[in-house]
């Protein structure tokens, strides 16, 4: 059989020296949208090798709790085990690569392989395989102590979020977050017993994965008019959708976002207006930094919409929900899967 060796070389269907080029100009190649190679260059030298966020762990809150979820094609069952410990297992059994688990969520104590019924506890060790001396010939053949189903390089969490990275070499979490942590602590610390995730919910896009992520980490152009329509029927506070345009835009290592601009006062005044009761105040008061509340009431900035390399996005809003103009708002977890070069 001829060896194939991987290459690296640039189709010549694709100028990747004048894409350069163009982004240097401040103009972006439509290739980057919808060029399979790019696509498959990107499975290779970003998801492979950056943070990916895959559950939160209010998700599964009981021993046995899982969900199944996927970095672009590898398929994990993100589980807790019988001892609290929490666990993203590749979905391959170790016999002929069959997925292992093929619900997207539930509890379970073991995991079997549908193809031919090998058995992995809820923290992927082996734990069964039948008919093992009659097609085995028992330990002999195939010794089934130390045998557990695939891992990713790395798992970790902050803030009850679990990320993990395909590369052994990847930094610690909270390194690769850097200073965007200082924003991601608005959507994530508002108590001590931090959020509960409910969903979620799924759409299937016909757009590449990109214009999602980098539309929430600064795109306020398209707010007046995108959302000009939410204003119309009143269900945003503010009165002009241009209001939007009064925030600021930020980058912090791996992330970036925008911010709304908030109306004259103190800490709680600012909270107030975007519909916070004072019982949840208090506790962000308390739980958020000097520099944190300063954001609020010395600059008079909330966060809006957010990204986090590569595909993780977080959006805080404050509709109004009945006639008499009550306001609630919400934060929204949002990823953008790459299905392909033009679908998410």
């Amino acid at each position: 059989m001829k060896e194939v060796k991987r290459t690296e070389e640039v189709p010549v269907s694709l100028d990747i020296n004048g894409i350069v080029d163009d982004l240097q100009r401040g103009l972006i190649s439509a290739a980057i949208y919808n060029d399979a190679t790019i696509h498959e260059w990107e499975k290779d030298r970003v998801f492979a090798r950056s943070w990916i966020f895959l559950a939160h762990e209010s998700e599964i809150p009981d021993p046995g709790d899982y969900v199944v979820r996927s970095v672009v094609d590898d398929s994990f069952i993100v589980v807790r085990d019988e001892h609290g410990a929490v666990h993203a297992l590749f979905n391959m059994c170790l016999h002929r690569g069959m997925q292992v688990c093929r619900s997207e969520i539930g509890n379970a104590s073991h995991f079997r392989c549908p193809y031919h019924a090998w058995t992995y506890k809820n923290n992927g060790e082996l734990a069964g395989v039948p008919f093992h001396n009659d097609a085995y010939g028992g330990d002999a053949g195939l010794r089934k102590e130390g045998l557990a189903l695939l891992r990713p390089a790395k798992l970790a969490t902050y803030d009850g979020l679990i990320f993990v990275t395909l590369d052994e070499h990847a930094p610690e979490l909270e390194d690769y977050l850097g200073d965007f942590r200082f924003y991601l602590d608005y959507y994530l610390k508002q108590s001590e017993a931090g959020p509960e995730v409910r969903g979620p919910q799924r759409w299937r896009v016909k757009a590449n994965w990109k214009i999602g992520a980098e539309n929430f980490c600064g795109d306020t152009y398209h707010t007046p008019h995108t959302h000009k329509s939410i204003v119309d029927i009143n269900l945003f506070r503010e009165p002009k959708a241009n209001k939007r345009k009064e925030g600021a835009l930020y980058f912090a290592d791996v992330g970036g976002g925008t911010t709304y601009r908030l109306p004259e006062g103190r800490f709680e005044d600012g909270l107030r207006y975007v519909g916070y009761p004072d019982e949840m105040i208090d506790r962000m008061r308390e739980l958020w930094s000097a520099e944190q509340r300063a954001l609020v009431e010395d600059a008079r900035f909330m966060v809006s919409a957010a990204s986090v390399y590569p595909n993780l996005s977080f959006v805080h809003n404050w509709p109004v929900v009945n006639e008499e103009g009550l306001v609630v708002p919400f934060i929204s977890i949002r990823q953008w899967q790459p299905v392909g070069p033009g679908e998410c």
